[in-house]
């Protein structure tokens, strides 16, 4: 009887300690479901927004906060693009009784339908997350056998999108969609990269649009969409060495982006009845610029009408002041609302102006605006081969104003311009000036504009054609007039050269530029 009371007790011993080990193992819950995320990260946000106003003394580094709320905004993009992309594969848009995605998106978004079209393509080719892993693992298996539309993925609505991306806009973008997902790029960005994909030429490989969407990933770290863009144009460089070949490539896009925009072009106005009318237009994009810095001419507030040695601002024909506007110190006085609304005021009166100063009988005689255009001359001038019209280069032309134009197109406006050709270091042009003079004359701009896009401040993106140039070394210190001591700088960071509020640091880049750093004084 001891012995079975000792064995019973060993045994409810043992069921104890087997409970207790079963008692301390983590209760393994259920992952929240997406609507419980989404409640918390609206609650999450909601007190954010509460703490700016409750816990002001937290806001220590504004810049900061600022990057951390525009990652988490990238991030929501993706997630909405994501739950766009199973709408799609699973045919939730079918069922509401829309016709493609993007109306769907717009009905559920409430937001403009082209906004949402481009939205729903970006969607398309980044995929549903939860097929991603499974399609990109079958990627190179099926590279041979997609060209036909994918016999394979008959049955399955998300790999038959899949077989329609790569037959219309490329590969599913697998790292673009990570990025995004990650918030290292905005959607803004993803639809550039998108985009350049599409543009490749017919015959790539997967494994080239693999190489060429990890260039314009890093690109697109140090790029806005626009920068980026315009980098994407030659992004055929990641694996074609001719660069012949990407030159003319470059060109057909360019080319088809003009095509495209005299396909849009449109004008209407229509009579107030109240003695003004009102009027919108669209035009292909050199003669909107053309349009544009005519208006700016008359308009910028620190234009000048001469080129003494009186001038307080080294314009070199850029800005000055004068024109409609009135003094610049009556405009700092103005509120930035107002400054803006005035800004549009003698805008609107210079655009009257010009319209009743056209010379309608000179018309076609020049072009009408100054526009720099750099290019090559074997692709300005066309050349006859075997008795046939063949232009003899295809390289775009860049300008002062942040963008490019067909070689077409730069041959078309140099038959209405004057041509000025722009030897550097030669004896065509005066160039260097040294102590000769003190402002920079119009040719030592046009030559600077061959080395220079936009504002040689550190992250300014104001293109070349808004700045004034400035002496690195001042004129009263000895500096020379010379393209060694110019740098382009726009109104504002050539005010703070001068300001006492501002120190800044130059650093040459060693291709002719250089890089302006500004820092507040503490």
């Amino acid at each position: 009887m001891g012995q079975a009371s000792t064995l019973e007790t060993r045994l409810a011993d043992h069921v104890s300690a087997v409970d207790l080990v079963r008692l301390r193992r983590p209760i393994e819950m259920p992952p929240p479901s997406l609507d419980t995320l989404m409640r918390q990260a609206q609650h999450q946000v909601g007190q954010m927004m509460q703490a700016l106003v409750e816990r002001p003394d937290d806001l220590t580094d504004l810049r900061g906060h600022i990057g951390e709320v525009e990652r988490l905004s990238r991030r929501v993009d993706a997630l909405k693009l994501r739950l766009t992309a199973r709408a799609a594969s699973t045919g939730a848009t079918g069922v509401a009784g829309h016709t493609d995605t993007g109306s769907w998106l717009a009905g559920a978004t409430g937001s403009d339908r082209t906004t949402s079209a481009s939205d729903a393509m970006l969607a398309e080719a980044m995929g549903d997350a939860e097929r991603a892993a499974a399609d990109d693992a079958g990627d190179a298996a099926g590279d041979s056998g997609d060209a036909g539309g994918g016999p394979g993925a008959a049955g399955d609505a998300g790999d038959a999108a899949e077989d329609r991306s790569r037959a219309g806009r490329g590969p599913r973008l697998t790292l673009t969609a990570a990025a995004l997902d990650a918030g290292t790029i905005s959607a803004a960005h993803a639809k550039v990269i998108l985009r350049g994909l599409d543009d490749l030429p017919e015959g790539v490989t997967t494994d080239q649009r693999r190489a060429c969407e990890a260039e314009l990933l890093r690109l697109a770290a140090n790029r806005s969409p626009s920068q980026l863009r315009r980098a994407a144009r030659r992004v055929l460089e990641t694996y074609e060495p001719d660069e012949a070949v990407v030159d003319q490539h470059e060109d057909d896009l360019v080319a088809r982006e003009e095509e495209a925009a005299r396909e849009r072009a449109a004008f209407w106005v229509k009579d107030n009845r109240d003695g003004t009318m009102t009027g919108q237009f669209t035009v292909p994009w050199v003669s909107g610029m053309m349009l544009k810095k005519v208006i700016d001419a008359m308009t910028a507030p620190r234009r000048r009408t001469t080129d003494g040695p009186g001038d307080a601002h080294e314009s070199g024909g850029a800005v000055g002041s004068g024109g409609v506007g009135g003094s610049g110190r009556a405009a700092e006085q103005l509120s930035p609302s107002d400054r803006s609304l005035d800004c549009q005021h003698r805008r609107g009166l210079a655009f009257a102006d010009l319209l009743m100063r056209i010379p309608t009988d000179h018309l076609h005689s020049k072009v009408s605006a100054t526009i720099l255009i750099t290019t090559r001359v074997d692709d300005l001038l066309a050349g006859l081969l075997d008795e046939g019209l063949v232009p003899a280069g295809t390289r775009v032309g860049s300008t002062d104003v942040h963008d490019v134009i067909s070689a077409g197109t730069a041959r078309r406006l140099a038959c209405g311009a004057g041509l000025l050709p722009t030897v550097l270091d030669g004896d065509s042009i005066p160039i260097d000036l040294g102590r000769q003079r003190r402002l920079f004359t119009d040719n030592q701009r046009m030559a600077l504009a061959t080395r220079y896009d936009e504002c040689a401040a550190e992250g300014c993106d104001r293109p070349f054609a808004w700045t004034e140039i400035h002496h690195l070394r001042p004129w009263e210190a000895g500096g020379l007039t010379d393209l060694d001591n110019a740098a382009p700088l726009c109104g504002t960071h050539h005010h703070m050269i001068d300001s006492a509020l501002w120190r800044h640091v130059v650093t040459r880049l060693g291709n002719g530029t250089v890089s302006l750093a500004f820092h507040r004084r503490t």
